[in-house]
C-alpha cells in the first residue's frame, strides 16, 4: 500500500484513474503521484500537521497530472464536485430526520462558526446572523493556503468543489455561494436561509 492509498477521501479517484486510464497507466499515474505525496511530506514535514493538510494529496495528484499531461485542473475540479453530490445525499438523509432540519437551522450559526473558525485555520467575516440568513465570508482557508504554498493553487478545487455541492444536500435549508477566494475572489460568500420549500 503506498501513502495515497491511505487518503480515503482521494480513493475512488485511483479508481476512475484506472477505469478511464487502463490498470497500467492508471496505477503508473497513480504511484507517481504517491511518491510525489511523499517528497512534499518529505521536504516540508510541518504540513503534517497544517490545518489544510488534507489538500497535500490533491497537490500531489495535481503535480503527477501534469507531469503525465493530464489536465490537472479540470481533473480534481470533477472530482471534487461529483464526491460533493455523492455527500450531499448523506446530508439529505439525515437533515431528512425528524425535527433534524429545525435543529440545524437553531444551531446553524454555532455550528458554522466551529467549521469556519480561526482555530481551524480561517480567516472570516460574519455578514449576517438568523433568523433571516447566516452569511459568512471566508477571507482565506488552510487548504487554498497550503495548494498556494505548494505551488499548486488550483489542486484545492478537488475540495472546493466538494464543499459547494455537499452543501447542496441539507433539506429546508438554501445554500448558495457565487464566489471562492480559489477562483481569484476576495471571499467565499456563503449565505444560508431556511427554505421550507427546499426539498
Amino acid at each position: 500500500m503506498n501513502s495515497l492509498d491511505k487518503q480515503v477521501y482521494y480513493l475512488k479517484l485511483k479508481r476512475i484513474l484506472i477505469w478511464k486510464l487502463g490498470e497500467t497507466q492508471g496505477l503508473r499515474v497513480w504511484n507517481d503521484a504517491s511518491a510525489e505525496y511523499d517528497r512534499i511530506m518529505q521536504a516540508e514535514p510541518d504540513l503534517k500537521h497544517h490545518k489544510g493538510a488534507m489538500a497535500i494529496p490533491s497537490v500531489a495528484l495535481y503535480r503527477a497530472f501534469k507531469a503525465h499531461g493530464i489536465k490537472a485542473e479540470e481533473v480534481l475540479a470533477r472530482y471534487g464536485t461529483y464526491m460533493g453530490k455523492k455527500f450531499a445525499k448523506a446530508v439529505h438523509t439525515f437533515s431528512s430526520l425528524p425535527y433534524a432540519d429545525r435543529i440545524i437551522w437553531a444551531n446553524v450559526d454555532k455550528v458554522l462558526h466551529s467549521s469556519s473558525s480561526e482555530k481551524k485555520g480561517y480567516k472570516r467575516r460574519i455578514v449576517s446572523e438568523p433568523p433571516e440568513m447566516y452569511g459568512v465570508d471566508i477571507l482565506s482557508c488552510p487548504f487554498h493556503e497550503v495548494c498556494k504554498k505548494l505551488g499548486a493553487e488550483k489542486a484545492v478545487m478537488s475540495i472546493c468543489n466538494m464543499d459547494k455541492e455537499y452543501m447542496k444536500g441539507w433539506h429546508h435549508l438554501r445554500y448558495e455561494r457565487s464566489t471562492a477566494v480559489s477562483e481569484g475572489a476576495e471571499c467565499c460568500d456563503y449565505r444560508i436561509r431556511f427554505d421550507p420549500d427546499k426539498k
